[in-house]
């Protein structure tokens, strides 16, 4: 084998990476040796590897006589013969061969030859077309790292993918500029819709920054009928779920209505929670949505707090948070700003932060008590509290 590195993807959001392999499967342009691999850093995401998996089975499969060995290693019958097998044989017709090698991860930390010996059909002529192993965990990266460098540069190609990131730079704080935010925007597009400014952000928000969960909430939206998505139009499909309490909870406390925000914790103590998409959720899991939204929101409003304070007019203040300039979110944050001085917004970050603490920590049972202790500590002061809108 060559001593020449494997050619890796450049760097970019795993998101995009994951498109434009997608995209090659389906059209059958893949290199004869894809490795899909656990990140080097932070979570892996499977979800991206599995979709590239479908979209070459698909093609392979709708080729006319083509040999195509699908195997699924975390499977409990999973034997290593039939690979043997077919990677010892040659094709009797001349057919185009392929090898997808899903979940591979614990077949190849049990069998590592099984990594060698699917590095050298990749590189010996008459090989298979296209092998695409997904090896997740631990011990499938193992596995592989002392053959990567003996693999030939342009024959390989090695692609890692972790979990988007859920915020934005802070650089640019636009909700809408997170990867989880583009990657929704970019999935929108691919199935016909539009995200309209803010949306992206909001699904995120609601739906969360895994990329299963927001294509579900996109397919969702196209059900309904929904060509462009606005920001209103995702709280409107989430008002009646657990992420529309908890964007309701964030804009009372902002706001300071703690009315709503103790009627909105009581109907959730009461009821419980249940996720738009009918999922019910845990205690534990319903306070981290809330006390997300609640993160994210404070930090949009500390954004346009920030640029007013500087001397920049609402408007420009709104837009260079991520936040329009008009229309119902405009309305929210002039509201929001009326009860939030800089001090209050830092005083809401402190209590949120001491909040996740006694809950994710320190073993605080009562998830929604700790929540109603937050409003105690982040009430404005009685001025405020009687300003209007």
């Amino acid at each position: 084998m060559s001593a020449a590195r494997a050619r890796k993807a450049p760097a970019s959001e795993p998101g995009s990476q994951a498109m434009e392999l997608a995209e090659a499967a389906a059209a059958g342009r893949l290199p004869r040796l894809l490795l899909l691999l656990p990140p080097e850093r932070g979570e892996d995401e499977p979800w991206f590897s599995e979709r590239i998996l479908a979209a070459a089975r698909a093609h392979a499969r709708a080729q006319p006589g083509w040999d195509v060995l699908d195997l699924d290693g975390g499977s409990p019958d999973f034997q290593p013969a039939a690979l043997d097998d077919f990677l010892g044989s040659a094709s009797l017709f001349g057919n185009q061969r392929v090898v997808l090698f899903g979940r591979a991860g614990k077949a190849l930390g049990r069998w590592p030859r099984l990594a060698a010996a699917l590095a050298a059909a990749a590189q010996r002529p008459p090989g298979p077309a296209w092998i695409v192993v997904h090896a997740e965990g631990a011990a499938g990266a193992k596995t592989w790292k002392p053959l990567l460098a003996q693999l030939e540069g342009e024959s390989v190609r090695v692609q890692r993918f972790r979990r988007l990131y859920a915020d934005p730079p802070p650089w640019n704080p636009d909700p809408d500029q997170s990867e989880a935010a583009r990657f929704a925007a970019a999935a929108a597009g691919a199935r016909g819709l539009t995200l309209l400014p803010g949306a992206a952000g909001a699904l995120v928000q609601f739906a969360g920054a895994r990329p299963g969960d927001l294509v579900a909430a996109l397919e969702h939206m196209g059900l309904l009928g929904l060509a462009q998505v606005g920001e209103e139009d995702v709280h409107r499909v989430v008002a009646h779920g657990a992420e529309g309490s908890a964007f309701e909870f964030a804009e009372a406390v902002l706001t300071g209505d703690v009315a709503a925000a103790l009627r909105c914790l009581g109907r959730l103590r009461s009821r419980g929670l249940r996720a738009w998409d009918g999922r019910r959720l845990a205690a534990q899991d319903a306070f981290g949505m809330l006390a997300s939204v609640l993160a994210t929101e404070r930090r949009r409003t500390a954004a346009v707090r920030a640029a007013l304070d500087s001397g920049a007019e609402l408007a420009d203040a709104c837009r260079s948070a991520g936040v329009p300039a008009g229309g119902p979110p405009a309305q929210r944050m002039h509201k929001r700003l009326a009860r939030c001085d800089g001090a209050r917004l830092r005083r809401i970050g402190a209590a949120l932060r001491a909040a996740e603490r006694r809950v994710k920590m320190e073993g605080c049972r009562d998830a929604l008590a700790a929540l109603e202790l937050l409003l105690v500590q982040t009430l404005p002061p009685p001025a405020a509290r009687r300003s209007p809108a």
